[in-house]
C-alpha cells in the first residue's frame, strides 16, 4: 500500500487538533518543524498516523505505515500512570520483530502523564514503514499494556 500524503497545512491541522491539552513548549517545537518544511524543504506533502495505546501494546506492535517514508516527529502523552514506558519506532512494515536490526527510535516515558517528542527535520529514513510498540523495559522484552501506553501521532512523508 503506498502512502496517502496531503497537502502539509491538513497534517498540520490534524496535529494541532490532536493535542489541545499539549504543553506550549510541544507545540513550539512543532510549529518549529512546520516553518523548516516549509522554507528550507519545499513545503513536502506529509502524512499523519495516530499512535494509539491501545494498538501498541499488541504483540506486534501498530503499523503507523506499510511503505517506504521520511519520518519527521513523533509526539505522545504518556497515561497518568507510575509504570516506566518506552515507545519504540521500527522500520518495518508489519510487526516489532528484528528489534535488533530494525529499532530506530525509543521515547522513554519515566513519569506518570509525561510528554514526549523526537524530531529529525531532515526526515529518518524508514526503509519498509513505521511500527509502533510500547515495552516497559529498555531492551523491548516485555510488552506494555494498554493502560500504561501512550497515546500520540507520527508524522512522515515521501522518502
Amino acid at each position: 500500500m503506498a502512502l496517502s500524503t496531503e497537502a502539509a497545512n491538513l497534517v498540520w491541522q490534524k496535529a494541532e487538533a490532536a493535542q489541545p491539552d499539549y504543553k506550549p513548549s510541544i507545540k513550539n517545537i512543532l510549529r518549529a518543524l512546520k516553518a523548516y518544511l516549509a522554507q528550507s524543504k519545499a513545503n513536502p506533502d506529509l502524512q499523519f498516523g495516530s499512535i494509539i495505546s491501545t494498538s501498541i501494546d499488541a504483540a506486534g506492535g501498530q503499523v503507523v505505515a506499510d511503505a517506504a517514508c521520511k519520518l519527521y516527529a513523533v509526539v505522545a502523552k504518556k497515561a497518568a500512570t507510575a509504570t516506566d514506558v518506552y515507545l519504540v519506532i521500527f522500520d518495518d512494515a508489519t510487526d516489532d520483530a528484528g528489534a535488533g536490526t530494525d529499532g530506530r527510535v525509543v521515547i522513554p516515558f519515566l513519569v506518570s502523564g509525561e510528554y514526549g517528542i523526537w524530531i529529525n527535520p531532515d526526515g529518518l529514513a524508514m526503509g519498509t514503514g513505521i511500527v509502533a510498540k510500547a515495552y516497559t523495559d529498555f531492551d523491548g522484552t516485555t510488552d506494555s499494556t494498554a493502560a500504561d501506553c501512550p497515546d500520540g501521532f507520527a508524522i512522515f512523508g515521501k522518502p
